[in-house]
């Protein structure tokens, strides 16, 4: 199942949906890189700041990561090694990972850099 996540941040304001520009190139780089357009959009809650304090776990010299991209309904394995690592870190109670830095993207062939 593909589709894409728009997470959701508790605010004191009213939520605003984002700009119908932003909708449209995330729909756009899915169906580059999956080779299908999404066909659900789904909201997950997410942290968005980044801690001020992080610890460092090394490189993160690859990915590996199950999609069905190119075929929609068959996941498979797919295994990037990075040419560039970024750094792996984690917050202070080991509960949430972060990619610090690095020099990739997401483009139709997957996840190069």
């Amino acid at each position: 199942m593909s589709y894409l996540i728009r997470t959701s941040v508790e605010r004191t304001a009213a939520r605003c949906p984002p700009p119908p520009n932003r909708l449209r190139s995330a729909c756009e780089l899915f169906e580059r890189f999956h080779c299908f357009p999404a066909w659900q959009l789904a909201r997950l809650p997410c942290r968005r700041v980044i801690p001020r304090l992080l610890v460092r776990l090394g490189e993160l010299r690859g990915l590996i990561y199950q999609s069905d991209r190119g075929q929609q309904g068959c996941r498979r394995p797919f295994v990037h090694f990075l040419e560039n690592p970024a750094q792996l870190a984690c917050d202070p109670q080991g509960r949430q990972l972060y990619i610090l830095g690095g020099n990739y993207r997401v483009t139709q062939r997957g996840i190069e850099g």
